[in-house]
């Protein structure tokens, strides 16, 4: 059974390699341009994994982890971070553990991403 992605970021282009790439390894893309859209559609479409872009207009990708930990209908979907900061940064500190109860997002990439790194990353999350 295809698992389906849910591919959170502000850029279009961006979305449209998501797709593209999910597409190709046969993984069934959602997108959302937005924080909001984003938490709309994890809702309506119980995606397997989480694409999330930290560097949002409006509702940031911190804001929006932070609200898909305390929903209890969405908090057990794992979520890859995806963000131009470095791998050296500790991103999990910026989503204050404390605040969601959990220890983190399941993953993390850099931008720009190759395709291979970002199905390496996914599979090693959702197998």
């Amino acid at each position: 059974m295809q698992k389906k992605v849910l591919a959170i970021d502000d850029e279009p282009d961006v979305l449209t390699f998501y797709s593209e790439i999910l597409e190709d390894h046969d993984f069934i893309p959602i997108t959302a341009d937005s924080g909001l859209e984003g938490l709309i559609k994890a809702r309506d479409e119980k995606p397997d994994l989480i694409l999330l872009d930290i560097m949002m207009p409006k509702k940031s990708g911190m804001l929006t982890y932070k609200e898909l930990k305390k929903d209890e209908n969405l908090k057990d979907i794992p979520v890859i971070i995806i963000t131009a900061i470095s791998k050296e940064v500790d991103y999990k500190s910026l989503l204050d553990r404390s605040s969601t109860g959990k220890v983190g997002p399941q993953g993390h990439l850099t931008k720009p991403l190759k395709p291979e790194e970002l199905i390496e990353e996914i599979k090693r999350v959702i197998g």
